[in-house]
């Protein structure tokens, strides 16, 4: 008996707690289609940024220093070139071939 006292109080109590609504936190900002996250390939870095519909309706990307650049592959590999991945893409270590492929096929474990 004891049990179902309990189960009823602790069933009032969770019903009682107010939940924030789904839709409110699903509202993107005036003009932003929605956000993706880039991680790098390379080292434990991330970066979460906007996409937006640029002036010739193709996506588009913000950096995080507010630079809007249209989406190649992706808009979450674009990000990671531009960003996380700028300098291992870009001659940063002794030998590079200046790129790390083209992209599409990753491997996640």
């Amino acid at each position: 008996m004891r049990a179902f006292v309990l189960g009823a109080a602790l069933l009032a109590a969770g019903l009682a707690i107010p939940t924030a609504s789904p839709v409110a936190a699903d509202r993107n900002p005036p003009g932003i289609v929605g956000f993706v996250t880039a991680d790098s390939r390379y080292s434990g870095q991330s970066v979460r940024g906007p996409v937006r519909r640029g002036p010739q309706g193709q996506l588009e990307v913000r950096l995080p220093g507010g630079t809007w650049l249209e989406c190649g592959l992706s808009c979450s590999d674009t990000l990671r070139r531009q960003t996380v991945d700028f300098w291992r893409n870009h001659g940063g270590r002794p030998r590079s071939d200046g790129g790390d492929g083209p992209g599409y096929l990753q491997f996640k474990w």
